[in-house]
């Protein structure tokens, strides 16, 4: 009879027992995100109530786009703000639609920027992103064929010697 209360009890505690919590990744970072809107919706009395209330209190990372082509990349820790500048200043004009990224951590920002200048390639972005020397993949590949080819001189030099 023991036996079978032990079991009983394992199988007890076995459904007590707390299931592992996964980490969860989705969301640390991107708190909202819009698909390509017309950067009429900026200036539209319509959202003119809700537009403050999404974008308040957020940094982000946001995108203006031309003809459905990215235009410009930027950053800014008032997004809307930016975006309502943007429809004066010298890109008046130049873009249609925008995206946005809102972003929780702050100190993410300038990465997720560099990030989006280096895959969409954007015309109108003047300072570029830019990485850590000792993160640049590029320059370190080029450095590893300048210390190979020093090695390959002197072995063609010994080979032609003989």
């Amino acid at each position: 009879m023991r036996d079978e209360e032990f079991q009983e009890e394992k199988r007890v505690r076995k459904q007590i027992k707390k299931p592992k919590t996964k980490i969860r990744t989705k969301g640390a970072l991107i708190k909202g995100v819009s698909r390509m809107l017309p950067s009429e919706v900026i200036k539209s009395n319509i959202f003119a109530e809700h537009l403050p209330q999404l974008m308040k209190r957020y940094a982000g990372v946001y995108l203006l786009y031309r003809k459905q082509k990215v235009h410009y990349v930027g950053l800014m820790k008032d997004l809307l703000g930016r975006l309502k500048n943007h429809l004066s200043d010298k890109h008046k004009g130049k873009w249609d639609q925008f995206t946005v990224f809102r972003i929780q951590k702050v100190r993410h920002l300038k990465d997720l920027e560099t990030l989006l200048q280096y895959v969409t390639l954007p015309p109108r972005n003047v300072v570029e992103g830019r990485v850590p020397k000792d993160a640049d993949i590029n320059r370190i590949l080029i450095d590893v064929l300048k210390i190979h080819k020093g090695v390959i001189r002197g072995l063609k030099a010994t080979i032609r010697k003989r």
